[in-house]
């Protein structure tokens, strides 16, 4: 494969779990060069591994939308920050990319999980 294969491969990848608009807001917010795909592929993979489970409960059926707050994989892996992101667990896609910081007279009724 070449190189143009391997980035329209990631990027096909990267459309099936990101929506347009969380792409345009993460990139708006961060430097995507700054970030290895890999890390934007395989979050999706990395929710699921780590709350499949949880996300069987009962409990979950009222909540299809979570925050997600998930440390990126960046070129320098120490200064890697907290990215919070909405993730519709229902069709396992992300939704949104939040502030990093929540306001805090804007309340949310979103549960939070960490990745």
């Amino acid at each position: 494969m070449t190189a143009a294969d391997i980035d329209k491969a990631v990027m096909a990848a990267i459309q099936r779990h990101w929506t347009l608009h969380a792409l345009q807001r993460f990139r708006k917010r961060y430097n995507l060069a700054d970030y290895e795909a890999r890390s934007l592929v395989d979050l999706v993979d990395r929710i699921e591994a780590k709350y499949a489970l949880a996300f069987q409960n009962p409990y979950w059926k009222e909540h299809p939308l979570v925050i997600i707050v998930v440390t990126l994989l960046r070129r320098n892996p120490g200064a890697s920050p907290k990215i919070r992101i909405v993730y519709n667990r229902r069709k396992k896609v992300i939704v949104t990319v939040l502030p990093r910081k929540p306001r805090p007279n804007r309340p949310s009724n979103l549960k939070t999980l960490r990745v």
